[in-house]
């Protein structure tokens, strides 16, 4: 039998603004009807609704997982999660698509740098080929210059 918001409250030892809290959108869509009683008419929740509510409100240690249950028990919530991961997807594609932009950028960067300490490893050894060769030269005038030093003695 449907039970209206305060029932709920009651059974549950909870406030009915902590029931209307849990009746969000797609919960009201899918277990709540409106029915007249007494000439007025009430929002009851049906039989499956309250055992939805019943799992939640139930207690124990297990809120969490009660309250995983409850939220994913409710109609849309399939299609809604399903929209929020196709975005989470779009956006991770656009991300990989980034980095894989910025590994290019290093991999051409790591390129250049081995190309410049290349052609510097080369300056150093021609210099040191031309300083090497100078040297020599040095010593050979140096030997000249001592010679004719000693020539004047």
């Amino acid at each position: 039998m449907p039970k209206t918001i305060r029932e709920l409250a009651d059974e549950f030892g909870v406030s009915k603004q902590a029931i209307r809290k849990k009746l969000d959108t797609n919960f009201r869509a899918n277990y709540v009807q409106t029915v007249t009683r007494n000439g007025v008419q009430t929002l009851v929740v049906i039989n499956s609704g309250y055992l939805l509510l019943k799992q939640h409100f139930g207690g124990g240690n297990n809120r969490k997982f009660r309250e995983e249950t409850f939220t994913s028990n409710t109609g849309n919530t399939n299609i809604d999660t399903i929209e929020l991961l196709n975005q989470q997807l779009l956006i991770k594609d656009s991300q990989i698509k980034e980095k894989d932009e910025q590994l290019k950028s290093m991999q051409k960067l790591l390129d250049q740098s081995q190309q410049l300490q290349l052609i510097a490893e080369k300056k150093i050894e021609k210099f040191k080929t031309i300083s090497s060769k100078q040297g020599e030269h040095d010593t050979h005038n140096l030997k000249k210059k001592n010679n004719t030093w000693w020539h004047f003695w």
